[in-house]
């Protein structure tokens, strides 16, 4: 049987309102992708038939990056080579990373419950979310956001809830001892071992449940905009163009936006974003991938060149 790649991963997450980047070619790929869309394990590695998902915390220290924590999941580890996860939330920023399409060394050895033990890589999809697992507090947009995707995901492919498991689910039967997901969270703040204790799974089913169905709102001080398109400033009532021709309203005299590669629209206050703006626009640089020309300060930016990479 061929490996199934899921390229319409985007597709779920698009049609449930969930922010994304998608992570390019990279050489620290093993698997030589030209993007998420072929980036998966070689086919004599094992089958791909997803029929669920597999939740995990990337065990990484508390403030890794999420470009440190990308660069492992795609180019993976001594005993994993990559991809290690279809998709993937960080600490930074607050969408999802499209890492694989195809299968990813996630789940290794264990058992649906009431089943023997299988290959996890072929039966379930994983999304790694960063976290220490041994106590570090998830904050809730984090898991409000793993919910959210588990739920897309669900509704778009037709999965069971049944088959939403977490790691330390299907492990440990098999003699894969795994822990994850771990660590106090919204629905369970006071897990043992000093907050380092495993979810349960039936709360955590029942909080992805919750989340079918619904929209979620656009992260804290954003709004949603249909493409990315780089730092944009501009006075109140006047309207300015993206890149793609595309207009959009200036609600505040003065106000400066930042947009990330996902497509989101962020309100900038000060601070190191507005400060790199500065700098941009008094090196009088007309096309840049951190600020487009600025064709007068007073009116609006519109951005010339290539969309930011962070």
């Amino acid at each position: 049987m061929a490996q199934r790649f899921l390229t319409d991963l985007d597709v779920a997450l698009r049609n449930a309102g969930i922010p994304f980047q998608e992570v390019p070619a990279t050489p620290i790929d093993p698997t030589g992708a030209s993007s998420w869309r072929d980036r998966g394990r070689p086919a004599s590695t094992g089958d791909f038939q997803p029929e669920g998902v597999l939740c995990h915390h990337t065990a990484s220290p508390r403030g890794t990056t999420d470009r440190s924590d990308l660069n492992v999941i795609v180019a993976g580890n001594g005993s994993a080579p990559g991809p290690i996860s279809q998709l993937a939330i960080c600490r930074e920023y607050r969408g999802v990373y499209l890492v694989a399409a195809g299968r990813a060394n996630h789940g290794g050895k264990g058992a649906i419950p009431g089943e023997g033990c299988d290959d996890m890589n072929k039966r379930l999809m994983g999304i790694e979310v960063s976290n220490d697992g041994i106590g570090e507090p998830w904050p809730d947009w984090q898991t409000d956001l793993y919910a959210d995707v588990v739920a897309a995901l669900v509704d778009h492919y037709g999965w069971p809830m049944s088959r939403v498991l977490l790691h330390a689910t299907t492990g440990p039967p098999c003699g894969n001892h795994k822990i994850d997901p771990a660590g106090p969270w919204q629905r369970q703040p006071s897990l043992p071992g000093g907050g380092a204790g495993t979810w349960n799974l039936d709360v955590w089913r029942q909080f992805v449940e919750e989340h079918r169905g619904v929209t979620p709102p656009p992260p804290e001080g954003e709004d949603l905009m249909a493409q990315p398109c780089g730092f944009i400033t501009c006075n109140a009532g006047i309207v300015g163009h993206h890149v793609d021709g595309s207009e959009y309203a200036c609600p505040i005299d003065g106000t400066t936006f930042w947009v990330s590669p996902a497509g989101t629209i962020q309100w900038v206050h000060g601070g190191e974003l507005d400060d790199k703006m500065a700098v941009e626009r008094a090196a009088g640089r007309k096309t840049d991938t951190w600020n487009g020309a600025v064709a007068s300060p007073d009116n609006f930016g519109r951005l010339e060149g290539d969309k930011p990479h962070l």
